[in-house]
Parts: structure tokens; C-alpha cells; sequence
């Protein structure tokens, strides 16, 4: 047999480590390798009840169902009082995708057999690094404004421009203390017209229920299909609540507009705490990356983006 000479042998290696160091950038670089398997969460609630009953009525007979789903590896349950999750870890070799339409199917099918006040279970998607899901980067953004301004200019002018970043998974802005509405009333009012808070409270949760109808499979029109969810929606739009457009049920049956018994103001919550740096108050900008995105690279495009995000902040 011929034997091969040093000098191809050299060669050989030597081209190889070139093609490994052109690869290098490729590679991404974090501070944690990813180990998790896929998987993901089932949640509901089932508020006034004890944790004993919703692991009895409700957690059992769902992960008994979800336990027969091909590719399922583990499953943990939690319970407690008015709520209850549980975490599905599937096999590495599993079709997420199919898991997550069989285990819909299931919970649709179960639903209906489950005690009345269990809310309808949701479904959340395990990010297959623990880690991903952290935010890599975080900013404080500060200002003589209320901390809402702050965040409505964030979300309008800085979000977008980060957003647009590859390799950004996701950003998000907290601190703002959230706008709400206030709904005032005159209880002697309400007592001569038969009506109670609690028929108040129906009344708004009803006019705003959104209900799951099931999936449906539809054709995307490039040959392929894909299974969708279909629910059911209020017209109204959250941010515009209109008190004349909900009717209340007085107990001796008569209807009542919500505007002919409460008035409605919209203002932000009580804050819980304040945050400020050198008295201004501040906003969290948090930044979180892909699973596959190179956190070093990522890091100095962002911080360019927000540097000429500066420039052009107002004054």
C-alpha cells in the first residue's frame, strides 16, 4: 500500500484549521450551554377552590390524558389553591409540533368532562434553553415624564429599531406603572334598582370573554396546510372600554346600560413601589437574544443601535 507523505498530511490539517477558523463566527457564544429538552406547560385556574380539589377534579385527569401523547419523557404537576400547571418534557426525537396539536386535541375533548369554574387550559411552549428566555441585556431609561410617557415613547421609537436587530428574540419595557378603569357608582342607587356588584362584574367579564371554538386545518395556498385556532372574540376594543355597549341583569330581570349605574374614569394604577435614578423616574428596557444568536456580536450591534438612538432622543 502507498504510504501518504507528511507534506499532504500537513496540507490536509492545515486547510482544515483555516475552514475552522472561518467558522469560528458562526459559532454561537453564550454564557450558558443549552442542555434542556423541549417541552412545554399546561395552565388553568379554578379560582375559590382548594389544592387538594384541583388535583383530585382537574390536574389528575389532565396529566393522566397527556401522559398517553407518543414522545412525552416527564411529567410534573403543581396544584395549589385556585390554580394548577403541568410541565410536559418531551423526548429530543419528538415532533414538537405534532405534540402540541395532539395535546390541544386532548385538552379540547377533555375540557367539557372537567367540574364547572376551571378556566380553559392554555398551552405554553417550553424555549428549549432555560437560559433563552433571560434577558441578555438590559437598559434603564429615565426622564422628567410620568414612567408611562417614558414607556409609550420606548414602545413607539426605541422597540422597533432593537426589534429589527437579528438575532433578537424579543424586547420588552416594564416600570410603567399600567392605565386602568375606575368604575364609580352610588351603592343606594344600585339597591333600588336590584342590581349588585356581582351582577356588575358578570357583566363586564361576559362582554369581553373570549371563547376557544377548536382548530380547523385551512390550506395556505403554497400546497401545503397548516392547523389554525379558532376563538371567539369581543368586537370591542380593550383600550376604548364603552359602558354603554354592556348591559346588566338586575335580579328582577330588567336590563340595565353599565353608564345608567357606574360612571367610568381611566387612570393609572396605584404604584406598589417607585423607582427613580437621581430623581427621574425610570423605565426597564430588557433585551433578550435568540437561542442560536452570538451574544458577543449581538452585544455591539445593540449597543450601536442604542447609541444613535441617543442622538436623536429629545431633550
Amino acid at each position: 500500500m502507498k504510504r501518504v507523505s507528511s507534506f499532504t498530511v500537513i496540507v490536509a490539517f492545515v486547510c482544515l484549521a483555516l475552514v475552522g477558523v472561518a467558522l469560528i463566527p458562526l459559532l454561537p457564544v453564550k454564557l450558558n450551554p443549552s442542555r434542556s429538552l423541549p417541552g412545554f406547560t399546561v395552565g388553568f385556574s379554578m379560582p375559590g377552590t382548594s389544592s387538594r380539589v384541583v388535583e383530585m377534579e382537574v390536574t389528575s385527569k389532565l396529566e393522566s390524558m397527556l401522559a398517553r401523547i407518543r414522545g412525552v419523557k416527564r411529567l410534573n404537576s403543581t396544584s395549589g389553591n385556585g390554580y394548577g400547571n403541568i410541565t410536559v418534557e418531551l423526548d429530543k426525537h419528538a415532533d414538537v409540533e405534532a405534540v402540541r396539536f395532539e395535546a390541544s386535541t386532548i385538552i379540547r375533548q377533555t375540557w367539557p368532562q372537567l367540574p364547572e369554574g376551571v378556566s380553559y387550559p392554555t398551552i405554553h411552549m417550553k424555549v428549549p434553553d432555560e437560559n433563552a428566555s433571560r434577558p441578555f441585556m438590559s437598559f434603564t431609561l429615565n426622564a422628567p415624564s410620568a414612567p408611562i410617557l417614558i414607556q409609550q415613547y420606548a414602545e413607539e421609537h426605541i422597540k422597533p429599531r432593537l426589534a429589527n436587530i437579528p438575532g433578537i428574540y424579543k424586547v420588552e419595557l416594564s416600570g410603567a406603572t399600567p392605565m386602568e378603569w375606575r368604575l364609580e357608582y352610588d351603592s343606594e342607587q344600585l339597591r333600588l334598582l336590584g342590581v349588585t356588584l356581582s351582577d356588575i362584574s358578570e357583566a363586564v367579564q361576559r362582554h369581553y370573554r373570549k371563547e376557544f371554538l377548536g382548530t380547523h386545518n385551512v390550506d395556505t395556498g403554497n400546497g401545503s396546510r397548516e392547523w389554525i385556532r379558532l376563538a371567539l372574540v369581543p368586537e370591542s376594543n380593550s383600550l376604548g372600554f364603552n359602558p354603554a355597549a354592556i348591559t346588566v341583569t338586575a335580579t328582577d330581570g330588567k336590563l340595565l346600560r353599565l353608564d345608567e349605574l357606574v360612571s367610568a374614569v381611566r387612570m393609572e394604577e396605584e404604584p406598589q413601589s417607585y423607582y427613580r435614578i437621581n430623581g427621574l423616574n425610570s423605565v426597564y428596557l430588557s433585551i433578550t437574544a435568540e437561542e442560536t444568536a452570538n451574544q458577543l456580536q449581538l452585544n455591539r450591534a445593540v449597543m450601536d443601535e442604542m447609541e444613535a438612538v441617543r442622538q436623536v432622543l429629545p431633550v
